[in-house]
């Protein structure tokens, strides 16, 4: 009975070593990075409906862009890139180089900047720089977008410490002078 005990729990705990080696992150870069260019190539269409199919459909599924603040659910997402994309003529979003993706089971999360030009049908081109984030669901044998969130950086505001810097400094050179 000792034998078969200690037998059963060698072979529980070989078990979880193996299921905690299976659950570490993986790299996946290389694996996701086809798909991430065709996701891209499709939105620069200005069809959502080509870059439909790498996104799950569930109602409650939250998808942050640059504008408005948030989309719930798939529909919503393409209803509103159709309105803001009608005033333009084309777009061409490209992938950066710093694209990296990580895979935990059948989840997965990826990490990127993108360069967007965007032709309105009237006015100057818009060029732009955006980072995103995605995290991806295996579903059956196919990996769906369940979140993502694009956003443009806010323009930074010079420091106002400087210029107070500068005062305290001229301040003290006064004090110095008055002695």
């Amino acid at each position: 009975m000792k034998k078969l005990l200690v037998v059963l729990a060698s072979a529980w705990l070989a078990g979880c070593a193996r299921d905690q080696t299976a659950m570490k992150p993986q790299d996946a870069t290389a694996f996701f990075k086809p798909d991430f260019d065709k996701i891209y190539a499709a939105w620069s269409t200005l069809d959502p409906s080509k870059a439909a199919s790498f996104y799950a459909k569930d109602p409650n599924l939250a998808f942050f862009d640059v504008s408005p603040l948030k989309y719930k659910g798939w529909q919503e997402y393409e209803n509103g890139f159709k309105q803001a994309a009608a005033d333009w003529k084309s777009m061409q979003v490209t992938l950066d180089p710093d694209f990296h993706a990580t895979q935990l089971g059948n989840i997965a999360w990826a990490t990127y900047t993108l360069d967007f030009v965007i032709q309105p049908k009237t006015g100057d081109v818009i060029r732009a720089q955006a980072r995103g984030t995605d995290v991806l669901e295996k579903r059956g044998d196919q990996w769906l977008i369940v979140h993502e969130h694009i956003s443009v950086p806010m323009m930074q505001e010079q420091p106002k410490v400087k210029a107070h810097k500068a005062k305290a400094a001229t301040h003290q050179k006064s004090k110095k002078r008055r002695r």
